[in-house]
């Protein structure tokens, strides 16, 4: 799935390019318990989540819309940004977790490319366990 495919069955040309380069801006790292009250939270904003799973954790990424010339530009070249992701340690695979009376899908993306290397890069600079009075650890606290 690395470089452009095209298809010519029909009369439509089809392309597929994937994205080159994922910029995550910010992450953070959340106990199970913390990651799934901000589901249930986003949930009764009015937000839809459908959570993602790789590589023995859960997560939620939350992408720039590319609504700006450079944005635009960054993403017709392949560069996506992520304002941030979210994720815990999840080591088995579920379709779906109930919090609070609600059930979260979770799709197991271990065979998309993209989500399951970020997955694996998030889990690489994931720490064992999430200890802090919120039950959250911001990115740049995670790695010191």
């Amino acid at each position: 799935m690395s470089g452009e495919q095209t298809s010519r069955r029909g009369k439509v040309k089809i392309i597929y390019r994937p994205a080159k380069e994922i910029v995550i801006l910010d992450y953070f790292q959340f106990s199970r318990d913390a990651l799934d009250q901000m589901f249930a939270r986003l949930i009764h904003s009015g937000m839809p989540v459908i959570a993602q799973w790789a590589e023995g954790l859960i997560f939620i990424y939350f992408p720039l819309t590319p609504d700006t010339n450079e944005l635009m530009e960054n993403y017709l070249r392949g560069r996506v940004f992520w304002s941030s992701v979210n994720f815990a340690l999840m080591p088995k695979y579920s379709p779906s977790i109930k919090v609070g009376g609600l059930e979260i899908p979770v799709l197991d993306v271990s065979d998309h490319p993209i989500l399951a290397e970020v997955a694996r890069w998030l889990k690489k600079h994931a720490r064992p366990d999430v200890k802090s009075q919120t039950g959250i650890i911001r990115g740049d606290q995670i790695t010191q």
